[in-house]
């Protein structure tokens, strides 16, 4: 048995077959011939080789499971392929990587291909389309790097020093600030950033827990500080920030059918809505909502299909950064 020829065989069967197309003894001997001609041999050793790799496959000692099946006029066909990385798997690996607001173009097409080589040809062809973003501005190609560094902090219980970048008026990134002794909780994904919400000692005892945007962290590297077990950050409906506001309230809400997808997405399947006896194609639904800038700005984003109806605390909120707003574009 050549180690050569099994490599290459095994090349072959990589790249031309997968679960659903096979390659018959005599095409596997064409091919190798025509890729490696210095590969002269007869279809009984390329047979060998191949049952080698059956018994590879099934003693699970690869990564792969190569199977034979009957064809057409009694043909036999060998199929090899990664059973838990198909075709339906790479589409949603690949997508997710397309539409990565933190990758670079170049780090994007580097994953992509090293992911192809889990897929036969026809497979790579068949992903070719991608989903379409819109262009992003790359602010740290390290944030990859950065995001290991921050990983390895959080689960050995080490501090963090970094520096803090934001953009000046010329649209370049400049450091701002730098940070010492910053105890890592844990990492956020929201509105397509990463985010560190860590302990700063700074700041006064009741009043630690920060955000820092990952992609704006520089020179990041660990350092000494004391280490303590802190609670981490949850999520629930109704929530329109990173960070818990410390007012809540339970909200009535009158808006636009239209808006009905959203309101469960943003609140959760388990209100209530009812149809308004006022206006007719309108909804009216009550939920407990945290007070808070990013409830503000997600009431104004939905325009005059919302209306705060109760309680008068938060109508009047709303009433009167309305109110602000309308005094900024007086003439």
């Amino acid at each position: 048995m050549s180690r050569t020829r099994l490599l290459h065989i095994l090349s072959i069967l990589e790249t031309e077959t997968n679960i659903s197309c096979g390659l018959t003894l005599q095409e596997i001997c064409r091919i190798l011939f025509e890729k490696y001609p210095e590969e002269t041999c007869s279809e009984q050793r390329v047979r060998e080789d191949i049952s080698v790799l059956q018994a590879l496959s099934e003693e699970k000692l690869i990564a792969f499971e190569l199977k034979c099946e009957s064809g057409p006029h009694n043909q036999r066909k060998y199929k090899l392929y990664h059973p838990a990385f198909g075709l339906n798997e790479a589409r949603m690996v690949f997508d997710s990587i397309s539409i990565s607001q933190f990758l670079s173009q170049t780090q994007k097409n580097s994953l992509i291909s090293q992911l192809e080589g889990f897929l036969s040809r026809s497979e790579v062809q068949q992903l070719k389309q991608r989903v379409r973003v819109r262009p992003c501005l790359m602010q740290n190609e390290m944030l990859p790097q950065t995001l290991q560094v921050i990983y390895r902090a959080i689960d050995e219980r080490k501090c963090l020093h970094f520096d803090y970048s934001r953009f000046d008026i010329t649209g370049r990134q400049q450091i701002r600030k730098t940070y010492r002794h910053i105890r890592p909780i844990q990492v956020v994904w929201e509105r397509e950033h990463y985010y560190l919400v860590a302990i700063n000692p700074e700041h006064a005892e009741n009043d630690q827990q920060r955000n820092y945007r990952i992609d704006r962290m520089r020179n990041v590297t660990f350092d000494t500080g004391e280490w303590r077990r802190v609670n981490k950050l949850g999520f629930s409906y109704g929530q329109f920030d990173m960070f818990s506001a410390k007012e809540k309230r339970v909200v009535t809400f009158r808006v636009h059918q239209d808006l009905l997808d959203m309101v469960f997405e943003t609140f959760g399947t388990n209100i209530i809505c009812r149809p308004d006896d006022e206006r007719q194609g309108w909804i009216v639904f009550s939920a407990e909502v945290e007070l808070s800038a990013g409830f503000d700005r997600w009431v104004l984003r939905q325009t005059d299909k919302i209306e705060v109806l109760a309680p008068l605390l938060v109508r009047n909120r709303i009433h009167q950064l309305l109110q602000n707003i309308i005094e900024s574009y007086r003439e």
